[in-house]
Formats: C-alpha cells, structure tokens, sequence
C-alpha cells in the first residue's frame, strides 16, 4: 500500500508532463498538416489524416467529459459559463489516450498494403510524435537526430510499449490490485527515462519527490 502510494506522486506527475508535451507535439503536427487550406492547432476537434481516425473516440469522450466538468463549475469559479476549449478537452485526456497514438508491440510483418509502407500510427509517430520527446537524443541514442527514418520508426514502439508498461501499472495501482511480480526499479526508470526525454529539469524533479527506490528498498524478504 505505501508502495502504491509513492506511484500516485510519480506516475500523476509524468502522465501530466507526458500529456502537455504529447498536445504540442500534435498542435503543430496538425497545424502543418491542415496548410494551406486552414491550419489549427486544435488537433482533438479538427485533426488531419490518420489522427482523425485515430482521436475520434477519444475525442468524443474527451468532449463528454469536459462538458460535464464545465457544467460542475459553481458561480465564483473564474470560468464558470465560460465554453469548452482545447485545453479542456486535453485535461481530460488519460494514460491509456496518450498511448492508443503510439505504436506498440511489434512492427506489422507485411507493409505491401500501405501506400507508404508503414501504419497510421508510425506515420504519427515519425512526423509528430516524435517531437513530444525533445531531448531523445541524450535518452535513446538510437533513432534519434540524423539516424533513418527505420530506427525513429524503431524508437517508436520502443516508447509505446514503454508508456504502455506505466499504463499497466497505473492500472494495477488505481484498482488497488496487487504488484508484488512487478519489477518496480524498471518501471520507475521507465518513468524517469521518459520525463528526461521530455525535460530534464522535470525528470530531477520528479526524481527528488520520488519516494519509490526508498519504499521498494525496504520491501520484506521472506
């Protein structure tokens, strides 16, 4: 249990850093997507090709939800009446969104189908997504600045299932299910991996908040 409550801090902090930078990342994907006719940041409500497809659920609950939140704003809220925006509908947003646009598990063995040789979301990936992690270069070497566009494909699913990995925990520690066969240090440099790659000002921080190694280090042995 205080195990589990030393996640909340850290995966709360890195869901919300991994949330923002993913949201500029894909506004200015979309922005230059939409040129000329019309570009807008607003990638949730106007989205370009394939993030239309791929966003219209989770756009559509994000829209529900926001709603439903502006309608609980009470009188003296500085917003109260005030209609939903952009950054309403991207606070709503949950690991599990954030992950549902990256690819994961393992590259599709035949690309003969597709018009470019790889999927929606390698597409999203190679030339929006990646721009959610900035400093990915100093992380994960591979399939970073100059390399081929195969190993930024490659770095891809490497972050997806690594993000895919936190969801599960987040998951397991939200439902208060048990993790003792978890490994608990790598998925906590999973997490500090990725706010690094993001901000490495961020990941010291969370870092320092953190209490997980000095719970884990005091686990019970039997």
């Amino acid at each position: 249990m205080e195990l589990h409550a030393a996640w909340y801090e850290v995966l709360g902090l890195v869901e919300m850093l991994l949330r923002q930078s993913v949201d500029n990342a894909l506004a200015d994907w979309n922005h230059r997507a939409l040129l000329p006719g019309g570009g807008t940041r607003d990638w949730l409500t106007t989205a370009a090709r394939p993030l239309d497809s791929l966003a219209a659920k989770m756009s559509r609950d994000a829209q529900v939800a926001a709603q439903k939140a502006a309608d609980k704003r009470p009188r003296n809220h500085p917003r109260f009446n005030a209609p939903v925006i952009h950054d309403d509908l991207v606070a709503q947003l949950t690991f599990g969104n954030l992950a549902h646009l990256l690819p994961t598990k393992a590259a599709p063995t035949n690309r003969s189908t597709r018009a470019t040789g790889r999927s929606a979301r390698e597409n999203l990936w190679l030339h929006g997504l990646i721009n959610t992690f900035p400093n990915r270069a100093q992380v994960w070497p591979v399939g970073a600045r100059g390399d081929t566009a195969g190993r930024k494909v490659c770095l891809g699913y490497h972050v997806g299932n690594t993000i895919g990995r936190l969801r599960d925990l987040r998951n397991r520690v939200s439902h208060h299910e048990q993790t003792l066969a978890a490994n608990h240090a790598a998925r906590h440099e999973d997490a500090l991996l990725l706010a690094r790659a993001i901000d490495p000002r961020a990941a010291a921080a969370i870092s320092e908040l953190s209490t997980v190694p000095r719970v884990l280090a005091r686990r019970p042995r039997f």
